[in-house]
């Protein structure tokens, strides 16, 4: 059976897009201030689109949020060809407000990706702190310690976990 585009978006505090049978991108915010957001499978450009409009609408609310992406395998680290002259201009356009508003960023990926994808600068991309870690448990150390801790904001690294593995079920099971 072919994978049919079917394009859903949700306001909720489960928030996924179904982008195809084989992928998806699922936002959790009940932890807001802090974004979980977990990828699985290959992305499209209409996917990564509706991941830039979230975007655009967590930063409109013109408050301090950090965000925790997992990439659930390797196909969701791959960018649909020619997307990266999109996000380059989103970045460009939204950049002052990332800086404003973005308080810290940390990327969890598959084991086996870790040594090429953790060269990326992504503190540099973005001008917020960020990292990029192999194992969840290390991004969430990151997080508590670099992003939460010292802004005084509360931080529950088992609530988060419950979180993630919320959207990785729900990932897995679109």
């Amino acid at each position: 059976m072919p994978a049919a585009l079917v394009p859903m978006r949700l306001r909720a505090r489960r928030h996924p897009i179904f982008t195809r049978e084989s992928s998806m991108i699922h936002h959790e915010l009940g932890q807001w201030p802090l974004v979980i957001t977990v990828t699985s499978g290959l992305q499209t450009r209409d996917a990564l689109q509706a991941f830039t409009e979230d975007w655009n609408g967590w930063l409109d609310r013109g408050e301090p949020f950090a965000c925790l992406r997992v990439f659930a395998d390797a196909e969701a680290l791959v960018h649909p060809e020619g997307s990266a002259r999109s996000a380059k201009q989103w970045l460009q356009q939204r950049g002052g407000d990332i800086r404003r508003h973005m308080m810290g960023m940390a990327s969890v990926v598959p084991v086996d990706q870790y040594e090429k994808i953790r060269k990326m600068n992504v503190e540099k991309l973005f001008g917020v702190p960020a990292g990029t870690f192999a194992e969840v448990d290390d991004a969430l150390t990151w997080l508590g310690e670099r992003v939460m801790a010292p802004r005084g904001l509360p931080f529950d690294p088992v609530a988060v976990r419950r979180a993630i593995r919320s959207a990785r079920n729900a990932a897995a099971g679109s």
